[in-house]
């Protein structure tokens, strides 16, 4: 039989207080357009009520998608030796980051790791697919670095059913790791 992998990741950035602050902002802002945009013209005696609100109509609209599309996530796909990176923004619409291929990996170690100082000089992309804005130096936390002429590094938090996958297709420069196993019950 074939012995195929498949190990799926994401990761929902969270926004945390300037995201929920920003929200707020853009929400107060456009309630504040709407309420002048009706008040001035039944205070100057105008009955446009169908055109403005109307245009609140749209201006209501308009924020719901604007807010809809700070909501980020991000996948990792990994089948076999092929990795695939993509941004998921608003639920709905999807670009793709990158692909290439376990084996033609430099390096694959925690952002602990020494090499991560040396190899983030040498990336010419840098993609963060963790769920902080700004990547955590931690155990948890592992990067990927590419090689070849246009060569990135991706940072995401670790799976222990990403590791057999990376120790298949690219044992020599693969770290090791210390998988946490489940205790049986007695």
């Amino acid at each position: 039989m074939f012995d195929d992998s498949f190990v799926e990741y994401r990761a929902v950035r969270d926004n945390k207080v300037t995201g929920v602050a920003y929200k707020i902002a853009v929400i107060i802002a456009a309630i504040m357009l709407i309420f002048f945009l009706n008040a001035i013209p039944i205070m100057l005696g105008l009955n446009l009520i169908l055109l403005t609100g109307s245009i609140s109509v749209l201006i209501i609209w308009g924020v719901y998608e604007f807010l809809k599309r700070q909501y980020v996530e991000y996948e990792l796909e990994i089948v076999n030796d092929v990795v695939n990176g993509a941004k998921i923004m608003g639920k709905k619409k999807r670009a793709e980051l990158c692909e290439f291929s376990l084996k033609d990996c430099q390096c694959i170690a925690p952002v602990t790791d020494p090499k991560y100082n040396e190899m983030i000089k040498k990336a010419a992309y840098k993609l963060n697919f963790t769920c902080n804005k700004d990547i955590q130096i931690t155990d948890e936390n592992w990067f990927i670095m590419t090689g070849g002429n246009s060569s990135y590094m991706i940072v995401f938090a670790m799976k222990d059913e990403m590791y057999p996958v990376f120790r298949r297709y690219c044992p020599r420069y693969t770290a090791a790791y210390a998988m946490y196993r489940k205790k049986k019950d007695a």
